[in-house]
């Protein structure tokens, strides 16, 4: 009997603490993974995964919606892949569970500026610097603000013009390919040069710009080799995030050389920049170049070197102040209608600019050119093959806001297995630029 009145306590005591390890046991289970996604969330991040960072704090979202921490990294992750309307909600809901979340107010900052919110943006900082006590993070809340001002600033229309004069030690030289039986010689020549440029369209994260070059040299002694240079080109910029833009466009060029029409390029290009930190970004670029050239007095079969290039770089520009600059390398596939004149080409180049006091700035710049021909050259049955370098030096002096005047020096060189196009070439200059608009 005593067995029998047993039995129901037993089972009691066995209900009560089975029971409720079995419905608890799941629940744990559910934080667990919560905090995994989160972590895995946070991770992939770091390493730019940021689709498969979305999938995982939703699926921590999920489970924990009103938590501030799954709600601001899937922000995160929304941000870094430039779903900034997405990133936004998320943001400005972690500011509603949590007011004080200064990192918050710091990346829906971050979106303002990439969409050029600036008004926004100026009284979203001001609630930052009030929350935070991260002086490195002050610092760049200003470089946002001031860089949104700047941008919010940006004239619809540009115009600059340059004047002044060249003393070039080879001007009957063509810029690629020289006349091999011309007599060279030196002149001095004036030059006007205008860049202009508008922009057509700008909508947060597009803009539509349009540009137009212009170039006229008229020598002293040399009045065929007078050259007038247009260029317009037609750009469209799609800005993904604030570390992923984009670039699609076309330029038209033609060239006059004394009065007969030289040559004429329809380019395509497109290019694709990731900013690394503020201090490095890199660019990768394609082009696709029509070139027609004509025949003239000069260059009697110019026509023939008429086709197509393919060109593919890639471009590292780096930034650290007083110094800027940029580290390319560029690889074209020239097809000409004659094959001596078709060649497979690299460049390899450094520019740098240095700020020496804020009115006086020098600019330097060196590149290594090599092309190799791809059928013998008549009458010498070999195979043409090129090494250029190029080294340039400009020294500007800012007179004012809108003026500044500068030195110029160029020196190329030429040396080529076929000595009659190995050549030296020397242009100095000094010029005027004064900005219209």
């Amino acid at each position: 009997m005593l067995k029998k009145y047993l039995y129901v306590p037993l089972m009691f005591l066995l209900l009560t603490v089975v029971f409720p390890l079995s419905v608890v046991s799941p629940l744990y289970a559910g934080a667990e993974d919560y905090e995994l996604y989160i972590a895995e969330g946070i991770r992939k991040i770091n390493q730019g995964s940021t689709e498969d960072a979305i999938v995982l704090l939703k699926k921590a979202l999920k489970l924990s919606p009103e938590n501030p921490e799954a709600v601001y990294y899937a922000g995160i992750a929304y941000s870094r892949n430039g779903n900034y309307k997405e990133a936004e909600s998320l943001f400005l809901q972690t500011l509603q569970l949590d007011e004080t979340s200064a990192n918050a107010y710091f990346e829906l900052g971050r979106i303002y500026y990439v969409t050029s919110r600036c008004d926004e943006l100026g009284d979203l900082f001001s609630k930052f610097r009030d929350l935070s006590g991260d002086n490195a993070l002050k610092g760049k809340v200003a470089e946002l603000v001031d860089g949104c001002r700047k941008k919010a600033e940006e004239k619809p229309f540009r115009f600059n013009i340059s004047a002044g004069s060249q003393y070039d030690s080879n001007v009957i030289l063509e810029p690629s390919n020289p006349p091999v039986s011309a007599e060279r010689k030196s002149d001095a020549r004036a030059v006007l040069y205008v860049t202009s440029g508008a922009v057509l369209l700008k909508e947060r994260l597009i803009k539509l710009t349009l540009d137009y070059n212009f170039y006229q040299s008229l020598h002293i002694n040399l009045h065929e080799f007078n050259v007038q240079y247009h260029k317009i080109t037609p750009a469209l910029e799609v800005t993904f995030s604030d570390a992923l833009r984009s670039s699609v466009g076309y330029s038209l060029e033609y060239t006059l050389l004394g009065s007969d029409l030289y040559s004429r390029f329809n380019t395509f290009y497109g290019k694709f920049s990731v900013k690394e930190s503020e201090k490095l970004s890199t660019e990768a670029i394609y082009e696709y170049r029509n070139q027609k050239y004509w025949d003239s007095d000069i260059f009697q079969t110019n026509s023939i070197r008429s086709g197509y290039q393919n060109t593919v770089g890639i471009k590292q520009n780096f930034y650290s102040k007083p110094l800027r600059g940029e580290i390319y390398y560029f690889s074209d596939f020239n097809r000409a209608k004659e094959g001596y004149w078709a060649f497979d080409g690299q460049r390899l180049g450094v520019k740098l600019a240095y700020k020496i006091t804020p009115p006086l700035h020098i600019n330097v710049s060196s590149e290594y050119n090599e092309r190799r021909y791809r059928n013998d050259f008549p009458g010498f049955q070999e195979r043409r093959l090129d090494r250029m370098q190029q080294y340039s030096l400009r020294l500007t002096y800012l007179i004012s806001e809108r003026m500044s005047a500068s030195i110029t020096e160029s020196y190329i060189v030429n040396d080529s297995n076929l000595s009659i196009f190995d050549y030296r070439r020397n242009i100095t200059g000094l010029f005027l630029t004064v900005g219209v608009l």
